[in-house]
C-alpha cells in the first residue's frame, strides 16, 4: 500500500496550491455603494462596514432560533419557523456548524457508536469523509461493521463499492463531493480509498507529534486531491473525536464564500487590509467572535446560542455563518456585491416543517485542553505531498549513503525519481525500512545508510 513523501526530485509535477486569498484583488468596486455604519479597527487597520456586518448577527440569530423552535418540537406559529421571507423560501446552513444533519451524523453513529479506541474512531471518521453520504457509510457498516481499522481488507472494501456502483447508486453527495487524486485508476472511489490508506498510515503520527491545530491541517492540506476546503472540513470532523483535543477557535481556513461574506460587511477597506496584513480574514474573523456579544447587545438581539451552557460561536461558526450571510444578502442588500458577483438564491426551503431530534453535543468538548488556546503565528506553510507506489532499486554512493529509485503512483516511469534513503525515511519509515530489511541493508539512526550487501546495486 502507498505511502507519502513530501517533495520528490520533480517538484514541478505539481503546482503549489492556489492562495484563496489572493482572488480578492481584482474586484469590482461596485459593491462600495451605499457602505455605512461604525469605523472598526482590526490589527491597526480601519474597516467602514456597511448594512451587511448587522446583518450578520441578526441572520445568526434568527436562524438559530429557527433551530431552537425545530428542536424543541414547538408548534411553529408560522411556516415554516419563521416571519423572515428569505428563511422562509430559501435552505441557509445552521449557524453552529455541528447543528447540521451531517455533522450531528457523525458524532451520533460515526464517532459515538461501535468501538472506542482511538483509530478506529479516526478511521471511521475518514472513510465516511471520503464520500460523505450517509447512505454509502451505512452500506460499509451493513457489510463490514463494527468498522475498525485492524479489519479493514482493501479489496473488499473496493469490490463492495464497485457492485454498488454498478447498481446505480451514488456514492458520493453532489454537494460534497470533491475531486479524486490521480492514484493509478480513473475510478474515484478506487483512488479515494487508495488516499484514505495513506491517511490512516500518516495521521496518526502527525496527530501526536502536533503542537498546534494547523500543523495537523498541513499535512491534509497538502495530500493529493485534498485542497484547503476538503482539508478543513475533515479537519473539524477529527475536531469532534477525543483525540484531538485543541481550542476551538485556534484555527480556520476562510473559504470563497467567507471572503465574500467579508467584503460585502467591508468593502474595500477589508481589501487594504488583506495587502498590508498577513492572514487578515482570520484576524477579522477572531475579532467577530471575541466580540459577538457585543455586537448582540448593540443591536439588542438576543441570541440563544448553543445547547444547555448558550455557547457563543466558534471561529468555524463564524466562518460558515459568514458564507450563509453572503447569500442571505443576495435578496437583503443586493446593491451590495460580493467577490463572487452572485445576485440570485436557488428557491429551496426547509425539506421538512416536522420537529429534529434531540441536540448531540461532542462528549470530547469536555476536555480541560480545549480550553486553552493554543494559536500559531505563522500562516499554514503547504508542501505538496506525492503517493509512494514502490522502491524500484537502490544504489550506494561514493560517501556510502543509498539512494532509492520511487516509483510514484499515478506516473509513469519516465517519472520515477532517486531519492535520499535517510530522508526518504522521515516522510515514509515502513516503506524504506520494508525495503531495507529485504535487501539486507542496515539503517544507523545517527549515520547514513550502509550496505551489509555484496549486491547492493541490485
Amino acid at each position: 500500500m502507498p505511502v507519502t513523501r513530501t517533495r520528490p526530485s520533480h517538484s514541478e509535477r505539481v503546482s503549489p496550491l492556489e492562495n484563496k486569498q489572493d482572488v480578492s484583488r481584482k474586484v469590482s468596486r461596485k459593491s462600495e455603494t451605499n457602505l455605512e455604519g461604525p469605523e472598526i479597527i482590526v490589527c491597526g487597520q480601519r474597516l467602514q462596514s456597511s448594512p451587511v456586518f448587522d446583518t450578520f448577527f441578526r441572520f445568526a440569530a434568527e436562524r438559530q432560533a429557527i433551530d431552537d423552535r425545530r428542536r424543541s418540537g414547538q408548534s411553529a406559529p408560522y411556516v415554516p419557523w419563521t416571519e423572515d421571507t428569505i428563511l422562509q423560501n430559501t435552505k441557509f446552513c445552521n449557524v453552529f456548524r455541528v447543528l447540521d444533519r451531517l455533522t450531528q451524523y457523525i458524532i451520533r453513529e460515526v464517532i459515538e457508536k461501535d468501538s472506542q479506541i482511538a483509530i478506529d474512531i479516526l478511521f471511521r471518521i475518514v472513510l465516511f469523509n471520503t464520500f460523505t453520504k450517509i447512505e454509502t457509510y451505512e452500506l460499509l457498516r451493513r457489510k463490514f461493521g463494527p468498522l475498525t481499522w485492524a479489519k479493514y481488507d482493501h479489496k473488499a472494501f473496493l469490490d463492495t463499492l464497485e457492485r454498488a456502483y454498478r447498481r446505480g447508486d451514488a456514492l458520493y453527495t453532489g454537494a460534497f463531493q470533491k475531486p479524486a487524486p490521480h492514484l493509478g485508476s480513473t475510478m474515484a472511489f478506487h483512488n479515494h480509498l487508495e488516499l484514505l490508506y495513506v491517511i490512516m498510515n500518516e495521521l496518526p503520527a502527525v496527530i501526536r507529534g502536533a503542537n498546534y491545530l494547523v500543523e495537523i491541517y498541513e499535512f491534509l492540506a497538502a495530500l493529493p486531491g485534498m485542497g484547503p476546503f476538503a482539508a478543513y472540513q475533515l479537519l473539524l470532523n477529527l475536531s469532534y473525536a477525543k483525540f484531538m483535543n485543541f481550542h476551538e477557535s485556534d484555527f480556520v481556513v476562510a473559504g470563497p464564500g467567507a471572503l465574500s461574506g467579508l467584503y460585502k460587511m467591508f468593502g474595500n477597506s477589508y481589501l487594504e487590509g488583506q495587502k498590508k496584513v498577513s492572514q487578515f480574514s482570520t484576524h477579522v474573523m477572531r475579532w467577530m467572535q471575541e466580540t459577538q456579544q457585543q455586537h448582540f447587545a448593540r443591536l439588542n438581539i438576543e441570541f440563544s446560542g448553543l445547547g444547555p451552557q448558550k455557547l457563543p460561536m466558534q471561529l468555524c461558526d463564524i466562518e460558515h455563518t459568514l458564507c450563509e450571510v453572503d447569500k442571505y444578502s443576495r435578496v437583503a442588500h443586493p446593491q451590495i456585491l460580493g467577490l463572487q458577483k452572485r445576485t440570485r438564491l436557488k428557491a429551496a426551503g426547509f425539506s421538512s416543517t416536522g420537529p429534529l431530534p434531540p441536540l448531540c453535543l461532542p462528549k470530547a468538548w469536555a476536555h480541560p485542553s480545549r480550553k486553552i488556546p493554543r494559536i500559531r503565528e505563522e500562516p499554514p506553510h503547504i508542501e505538496q505531498r506525492y503517493v509512494i507506489s514502490s522502491i524500484r532499486k537502490h544504489e550506494v554512493t561514493e560517501g556510502g549513503r543509498i539512494k532509492l529509485l520511487v516509483h510514484w503512483l499515478g506516473y509513469g516511469e519516465k517519472d520515477d525519481t532517486w531519492e535520499d534513503a535517510h530522508k526518504l525515511r522521515q516522510d515514509a519509515p515502513e516503506t524504506v525500512n520494508e525495503y531495507v530489511q529485504a535487501h539486507g541493508l542496515y539503517l544507523d539512526e545517527g549515520s547514513p545508510l550502509s550496505s551489509l550487501s555484496s549486491n547492493a546495486g541490485e
